[in-house]
């Protein structure tokens, strides 16, 4: 009767797991380090975005770029020719002063991410290269 203990604990892990593996209709978060846009809640609508807050930190020599239609979750998007870490480091050191409490960094070699808070909600900086060799600098509502 020993044996049996097993073999159910082993049932019972693979019915938990298989459950929380289970997709309930919704489309798969994007892969880890991807930088795929956000939607709204509801199919067809359209959701405003917020204002990136006066005296937000801008990196020195940053162009700001108009932002792309379709994804709500975009706040500001900039471009730099200080490819690498310099965005990642820059927006580590301004944001604390600035007033914007960093809760989370992720460093990456294609992708980092700095989560932090504005007024209450969480917003990430996403610094990744830009299909043309330059730096892209987002700004944007926090998502997986």
């Amino acid at each position: 009767m020993r044996t049996r203990r097993p073999s159910i604990l082993l049932a019972v892990v693979m019915a938990v797991l298989t459950a929380a593996c289970s997709t309930d209709g919704s489309p798969a978060p994007p892969p880890r380090g991807s930088v795929a846009p956000i939607t709204s809640g509801a199919p067809g609508s359209s959701a405003e975005r917020p204002p990136l807050p006066s005296g937000f930190p801008e990196m020195g020599g940053a162009v700001r770029l108009p932002l792309p239609a379709g994804d709500p979750g975009l706040i500001a998007l900039w471009e730099s020719a200080e490819v690498g870490s310099a965005a990642y480091d820059f927006y580590v050191a301004a944001l604390p002063p600035a007033g914007y409490p960093i809760i989370g960094l992720y460093p990456g070699g294609g992708v980092a991410v700095i989560r932090f808070r504005v007024q209450g909600e969480v917003w990430q900086v996403v610094a990744h290269r830009a299909t043309h060799g330059q730096a892209a600098i987002e700004v944007r509502l926090d998502r997986p």
